[in-house]
């Protein structure tokens, strides 16, 4: 090596140290950026320089300095995956709760004015009614509280139906923003594809694709896997979201429940198991319909109990019952418009009057009964001739058979309960899910984030190797002046 060639190998140590200093720089200034994974520098000797007509066998030179062989990338993809994926078990728990709370938000229990308190009093007033039969207020008082009922349980079935289709709005208006993210990875694919392997715009592209790989986690659970390209390829169940430079998107399927998610490509129907549309899918094809059948169970078995006993009793005027109730179910439950325009058609009795009197019937055996009715779990109703279908018309409760069901206010407690108890569930399982979500990215972090003492530190290194550098340069170039010097004296 000549005196001249140490020049060099003291300039590449400059030049190494101050790009090695550069890339600290840039770690510290993104120290708080989100999703910036931090980067280092990797140096790598230059080897010596084989010179025609010289034998290095006997004397081996030095290298000719270092060079700066790449900045690297300190990414984790362990960790990654596994930060994917419990960001989309805590979406899917987190959906859940939302739908669960406004589910049991409809349900305002216990309470003075909820469905249980209004069950309470209705069949009160049939005992009421009991003991005074003919009194047109009594009856009036409980044609007045069961319109409330019923009011109260058609608006609760409507609600429960309005937060399905805001649901539905909701997954509709996320989708949306699944397809953008996804069509964005795969344009930064294609960006990678025109940068060389661990340079800094490689890295930045990177980052951005890794960022928004995360914000799709918590919407649907994602599977990642990684190119030798650097581009990476992310799946959703069997299917790929994006392939490279390519994607494709998702939509919600027309009808429902149950809905699922359909791809664009083979339009193939899909459930996600994780993330935020899986647990709103769970809140529109199983919370919501499941407590609406139970809810509708409750109407029916109001309106099958009630109308089975008063269709054996006989009016203020001797007349056979009709029926109390007309309806489906908690949607259009209601009192028969005859019998509310009329109370004196309330069923009271247990026998007519006597042929020819013109008496009124003081016989309240019936209302007794029916005020009896929440003392048993089960009870018998009367079920419309057709089905329950057919319940909204009065002549098909005349050809109505009879089944066994649970009492009214069993069925509706144990609803109450039931969502309770789901709410609960889900509570306390997305609080574990958050300490773990916590503990992976706060991992990920520590594995792949900017530690700014260790940056300082490698700061300090690199300074006192660009000042060795300069030393070294400083002092080739003091010995060729003394060497300059003798050969010109």
């Amino acid at each position: 090596m000549s005196d001249f060639s140490d020049l060099t190998v003291g300039l590449s140590g400059l030049e190494a140290q101050q790009t090695a200093m550069d890339t600290v720089g840039q770690n510290v200034a993104n120290a708080s950026t989100p999703g910036y994974v931090d980067e280092e520098v990797q140096l790598g000797s230059v080897g010596a320089v084989q010179h025609m007509g010289f034998d290095d066998s006997a004397s081996p030179l030095p290298g000719d300095g270092v060079e700066v062989a790449g900045i690297e990338r300190l990414s984790n993809q362990y960790l990654q995956q596994q930060s994917y994926t419990e960001q989309a078990n805590q979406g899917t728990l987190t959906a859940q709760q939302a739908g669960l709370q406004s589910i049991q938000g409809n349900f305002p229990e216990p309470s003075t004015t909820g469905i249980s308190s209004q069950l309470t009093q209705f069949w009160q007033d049939w005992s009421t009614l009991a003991n005074n039969p003919s009194d047109e207020a009594t009856r009036a008082t409980l044609v007045q509280d069961a319109g409330s009922l019923t009011s109260s349980l058609n608006q609760t079935s409507t609600a429960l139906t309005t937060l399905s289709q805001q649901t539905v709005q909701s997954m509709t208006s996320t989708l949306g923003q699944v397809n953008q993210d996804a069509a964005q990875i795969a344009s930064l694919n294609q960006q990678m594809l025109g940068t060389s392997a661990n340079s800094s715009s490689g890295d930045s592209l990177a980052d951005q694709r890794d960022q928004l790989i995360s914000q799709l986690s918590t919407q649907l659970g994602v599977n990642v896997t990684y190119n030798a390209d650097g581009t990476a390829n992310v799946y959703s169940g069997s299917e790929a979201l994006v392939s490279g430079p390519n994607s494709q998107t998702l939509s919600l399927s027309s009808s429902g429940p149950p809905y699922s998610l359909v791809w664009s490509q083979d339009h193939t129907s899909f459930q996600p198991s994780s993330g935020a549309l899986a647990g709103d899918l769970s809140v529109v094809n199983q919370y919501v319909p499941g407590y609406q059948q139970n809810l509708d169970q409750v109407a029916q078995s109001l309106m099958g109990s009630v109308n089975n006993l008063v269709s054996t009793g006989y009016d203020l005027n001797g007349n056979q019952g009709t029926p109390f109730f007309l309806g489906t179910g908690a949607s259009d439950i209601s009192v028969n418009p005859a019998v509310a325009a009329t109370p004196a058609l309330i069923a009271a009795a247990s026998a007519p009057v006597a042929s020819g009197s013109s008496a009124t019937n003081e016989d309240g055996t019936i209302a007794a009964d029916i005020g009896e009715l929440p003392n048993s779990q089960t009870v018998t109703l009367d079920v419309p001739s057709g089905g329950w279908s057919a319940g909204a018309s009065a002549s098909s409760w005349s050809g109505a058979t009879t089944t066994t069901g649970t009492e009214a206010d069993t069925a509706y407690n144990e609803l109450v309960t039931g969502i309770g108890q789901a709410t609960s569930t889900v509570n306390n399982s997305l609080t574990n899910q958050q300490t773990v979500t916590t503990n992976v990215n706060s991992a990920l972090q520590s594995a792949t984030g900017v530690n700014t003492d260790q940056e300082m530190t490698n700061m300090v290194m690199y300074q006192n190797a660009y000042d060795a550098s300069a030393k070294f340069i400083s002092t080739v170039d003091a010995v060729l002046q003394t060497l300059v010097s003798m050969v010109n004296s």
